[in-house]
């Protein structure tokens, strides 16, 4: 019996697995992000992917950036998903505040036209040391921007202003007279709730897909 036993054949589950495609939303360009394994759809549904930004869209000045999205659904071999936010790695922040003297971290929360809700983390880093009024004065600024430029966009517009490079800019331009930063970041994004449209697939018209630079020659 003891023989019989030990010459079972152990149930390979790796051939039981199929592959599966991983597709952006829609409203960010709508292509495979990446392939997954699994025996069904539904052990996917759930499951984060992290994306580097320079892949997803080729500006490769943000290769210390990824972006985050959630499977949502699967139909056949082919999954959707929603953007869940987007993190910088903490070496490139590491390495962004030596250079400098100062770091202020700014929290808070937007609130999107069409009901979500995502928190974002920004670093700023000065060439000097700041009095207290003057970090105040800043901390303020940032918010205020943030939230004002913000308030305004729906869910996925606010996912392509954050992949973008406008964002930088605007801040930099929008506290230029308290303080005249040389780097800013937004080091995390990542969604706390989602509104009503959360997992509504619509064809994306040009202006929705992801911004995308030329490569260097």
């Amino acid at each position: 019996m003891a023989g019989e036993k030990g010459q079972r054949r152990v149930k390979d589950k790796w051939r039981e697995k199929k592959w599966f495609s991983i597709m952006a939303p829609n409203q960010l360009g709508g292509k495979e992000i990446a392939l997954s394994p699994a025996v069904n759809g539904e052990e996917l549904v759930g499951r984060k992917v992290e994306v580097p930004v320079s892949d997803f869209t080729g500006n490769f000045k943000k290769s210390n950036s990824k972006l985050i999205f959630q499977v949502v659904s699967c139909t056949g071999l082919k999954c959707s998903s929603s953007f869940a936010g987007h993190i910088v790695s903490d070496d490139y922040i590491r390495r962004m505040v030596r250079r400098r003297k100062e770091r202020l971290d700014v929290i808070t929360e937007i609130k999107t036209t069409d009901g979500f809700t995502m928190a974002l983390k920004t670093v700023a880093v000065t060439d000097s040391k700041l009095t207290a009024t003057k970090r105040a004065e800043l901390r303020e600024a940032i918010l205020k921007f943030l939230i004002e430029r913000t308030s305004n966009m729906s869910f996925y517009e606010f996912a392509r202003y954050v992949i973008g490079d406008e964002i930088y800019s605007n801040i930099v331009d929008a506290v230029r007279d308290i303080y005249p930063l040389k780097k800013i970041e937004i080091r995390r994004s990542e969604l706390i709730s989602s509104g009503k449209e959360a997992y509504e697939f619509i064809e994306p018209t040009e202006d929705q897909k992801p911004p995308e630079v030329e490569a260097p020659q």
